[in-house]
């Protein structure tokens, strides 16, 4: 193991905080709900390894930015891990009625660790309307330093039309807190889905590319 996977912790909270890399080119199902255009809340609470964390963002969503949207979650897992020199496998997803689930196995690329030892990440989306939704997440990592067990549960809700200073595909992303009561609510820029996504494919390419050049460890 590379003792860059304390990269993916911080990788972790952030996703709780896609270009032409084949690697983040997913299939997501064609009959998956749509949430409602417009601003979407959405409020996390769950567990990074014995801490308690509370998170909170704020979407402009519109129908390419929702499905693109459930894409940038799925690459931010396979970040959390590529700095420890694990491999994503493509996720399985699949919708029945109005519930979506998810799960992708990542592996460690070294031929001395067992055939098990890397992630498991698995989500399972419940689409209650279209415009209320909870997204239940959970990380395993098994023989893997540095990384934690993570569970988390998001409230998704539809709260009103975007402001004049949001289009569709942009996003506030208001913090986290640790161990706290406190709902964060840090006055950060806008960002975006479609650059965000740009920027993780390209950090996700500079993990796998550095794999490769220092071999499996």
């Amino acid at each position: 193991m590379k003792p860059a996977a304390c990269l993916a912790v911080a990788g972790a909270v952030a996703g709780i905080a896609l270009s032409s890399f084949p690697a983040a080119a997913y299939e997501l199902p064609n009959d998956m709900p749509a949430r409602k255009p417009g601003l979407w809340e959405m409020r996390a609470t769950g567990t990074v390894g014995p801490n308690q964390v509370k998170a909170l963002k704020k979407y402009c969503l519109g129908p390419s930015s929702d499905r693109a949207l459930h894409e940038l979650e799925i690459l931010r897992n396979e970040l959390q891990v590529v700095h420890s020199d694990i491999t994503c496998q493509s996720p399985n997803i699949s919708v029945s009625g109005n519930v979506m689930t998810g799960e992708m196995a990542c592996r460690t690329n070294s031929a001395d660790d067992d055939e098990a030892a890397g992630t498991d990440f698995r989500w399972t989306v419940t689409f209650k309307s279209d415009s209320e939704a909870v997204n239940e997440t959970h990380s395993l990592p098994r023989d893997v330093m540095f990384h934690m067990d993570n569970k988390m549960v998001e409230e998704q809700r539809w709260i009103g039309e975007c402001p004049a200073n949001l289009k569709p595909g942009d996003f506030l992303d208001l913090g986290f807190n640790y161990n706290s009561d406190e709902w964060p609510n840090e006055n950060r820029r806008a960002g975006n889905i479609r650059e965000t996504r740009k920027q993780l494919e390209k950090s996700l390419k500079e993990g796998v590319e550095m794999n490769k050049r220092l071999g499996p460890m």
